[in-house]
């Protein structure tokens, strides 16, 4: 009977600690110091006097600092952050009453009157050599095509140092008959684009893999209707610390005429732009080397080296139709890719990594051959809070700790981070941005989570699975940032999407009315998924299989019908029922 008591209470105990426990976490508190971050002020750029100190600057950059050391490279980050363009930064535009599509050879234009749709017009539009990062820009009663072009080689292969980005602007006064009036064009591949109150900017890149002979060749070129212009060099501003062999330019078109109002330029590459009322951020990142004296140790020539980055931002403002360098600062770290960088309440979030190293070389004149040796390798990780001026606010540093962040993503007015192999995303409170404070956390299933910003509170996410797993579309609920929840999730049952997500435009989300749409691969061929959120749970509206659903179809939602746009089709549906409308095809293109 002792025996049995003894059993009993044992029992009791276990079932009590089993129902008192708490579930387990997705993982520990991000690993943060609350530390100083090195900021310093942006050396003075001084515009090059003379076309000679263009060559001189762009002459002083190096070769690749550190070697390639094996199982060092860096792995892709998980988080990416789902590309918003708008219906206006992307193949696809629409101003309520129309909507414009462009395909490889021309400009479409649809009237957006729900079944009774039709196509109106068909206008060639010749981008001429071979282009990509196209966009397309409405505003009133002109277009605007951006794309960037490169020359081709003998063999047949793209010369992307040999890039031009060109806008073609045309008249849409007659929807049925646009017509082509100016084209325009800027030295060097896009970055970036973006449309300032009638006013197109442009920052291009040209990257240099030798020299040309004559320091004039140096100066960017531009053209108005064929006809060339070159920039004088006090508009070429000469980088302090050239980081690359390369040639940035920011030009300002106006829409009313097709004509270059400004342009401006600098003796280096640019990895990131964000643009926001009439400001645009460039954001660079600075590779440093010192080296030792050489020295003999026999039978080599021993130098050793140390290495580091810094980021510097610049800040550009479009005023009148001129474009003026308003400033700048240098941050330690190096920017891993241009999503770390994000606009934030009026501010710049930016999440950097310092990966110094010291190694030496060791050269054998008489053999002639150079093997390497790393000493050190230093990695941290640091998340600074800028406001519109580029004055520091806040910031973390160490993030991760020994594990290391791998990467940051903004969404929901927080930061998303990874730390090393945890399959976690921390996330950070950034609503004061003088205290940003690491809180919560989720499971990160998948190696990559796209996020989405998706109402107040609320953050979509698509995972992309391991082997043998579903992609799953979630909601995530960060309303309290210390304890965010997976609110809803839907899994897409062996299907997944038919193009990345990551593209301009590809993945289509509507906060407002609650709905998620994008191509996915089925067995047959493609479909379109539309998923609808209500606030507590996330269902599918169905999945269609028109006649032709690419992989690359836009949504735009109008006066409560969608229009699923590709340059061969524009399928019009309704999103409660999925039933499809009507079936516009552009038989001209």
């Amino acid at each position: 009977m002792k025996y049995r008591l003894i059993c009993i209470t044992l029992l009791l105990c276990v079932l009590l600690s089993a129902c008192g426990k708490k579930p387990e976490a997705a993982g520990e508190a991000l690993f943060a110091e609350r530390g100083s971050v090195e900021r310093r002020s942006l050396e003075n750029l001084v515009p090059a006097g003379n076309a000679e100190a263009v060559r001189a600057s762009l002459s002083a950059v190096g070769q690749t600092l550190a070697p390639d050391w094996a199982g060092e490279a860096e792995a892709a980050p998980r988080l990416r952050l789902a590309a918003d363009a708008g219906p206006d930064e992307d193949t696809v535009a629409t101003d309520s009453a129309y909507i414009y599509m462009l395909d490889s050879y021309g400009l479409i234009v649809c009237s957006a009157a729900g079944a009774a749709s039709e196509i109106l017009s068909y206008t060639r539009v010749d981008r001429g050599g071979s282009g990509w990062s196209e966009r397309l820009y409405v505003e009133g009663d002109r277009a605007a095509v951006v794309s960037a072009v490169s020359e081709l080689g003998e063999d047949g292969e793209a010369l992307y140092n040999a890039a031009e980005t060109r806008v073609i602007l045309l008249d849409l006064a007659d929807r049925r008959a646009p017509r082509v009036l100016t084209e325009t064009a800027v030295e060097g591949s896009l970055t970036e684009a973006c449309l300032l109150d009638g006013t197109l900017c442009l920052v291009t890149r040209r990257t240099l893999a030798a020299l040309p002979e004559q320091d004039e060749a140096l100066l960017p070129r531009l053209w108005e209707d064929g006809k060339e212009l070159r920039l004088a060099p006090g508009d070429v501003y000469i980088s302090p610390e050239p980081a690359r062999t390369a040639l940035t330019v920011a030009a300002a078109v106006r829409l009313s005429d097709g004509r270059i109002a400004d342009a401006l330029a600098f003796t280096d590459g640019v990895d990131a732009v964000r643009v926001a009322g009439d400001c645009l951020w460039l954001a660079r990142t600075i590779w440093s080397e010192t080296a030792s004296a050489p020295r003999q140790e026999a039978p080599y020539t021993v130098v050793d080296y140390d290495t580091a980055a810094r980021t510097e931002l610049r800040k550009l403002r479009l005023e009148n139709n001129q474009l003026r360098l308003e400033g700048g600062c240098v941050l330690e770290g190096a920017l891993p890719d241009p999503s770390a960088l994000e606009l934030l309440d009026g501010g710049l979030g930016l999440f950097t990594q310092k990966d110094s190293r010291s190694f030496s070389s060791f050269t054998d004149e008489k053999h002639g051959w150079t093997n390497y040796e790393l000493h050190s390798l230093n990695r941290s990780a640091a998340l600074s809070l800028l406001d519109g001026e580029l004055q520091l606010s806040g910031a973390l540093t160490a993030l991760g700790g020994e594990q290391n962040a791998g990467s940051c993503r903004f969404a929901g007015g927080l930061a998303w981070i990874t730390a090393g192999d945890a399959a976690a995303v921390y996330l950070t409170d950034l609503s004061d941005p003088a205290r940003p404070t690491p809180s919560g956390s989720l499971s990160c299933p998948g190696e990559t989570l796209l996020l989405r910003d998706f109402g107040e509170g609320f953050v979509l996410g698509i995972a992309e699975p391991g082997e043998g797993e579903d992609w799953e579309l979630a909601v995530y609920d960060v309303t309290n940032p210390a304890a965010p929840v997976k609110a809803a999730s839907l899994r897409l049952e062996g299907k997944a999407p038919a193009a990345s997500l990551a593209d301009p435009g590809a993945f289509f989300t509507d906060p407002v009315n609650g709905l998620i749409g994008f191509p996915i691969a089925g067995k047959n061929g493609n479909e379109y998924l539309l998923a609808a959120w209500d606030g507590s749970k996330l269902r599918t509206n169905g999945s269609f299989r028109p006649e032709y659903v690419p992989a690359d179809a836009r949504t735009l939602l109008l006066d409560g019908i969608l229009y699923i746009c590709s340059p061969g089709e524009l399928c019009v549906t309704d999103p409660e029922t999925m039933k499809v409308l009507a079936t516009v095809t552009n038989a001209v293109g």
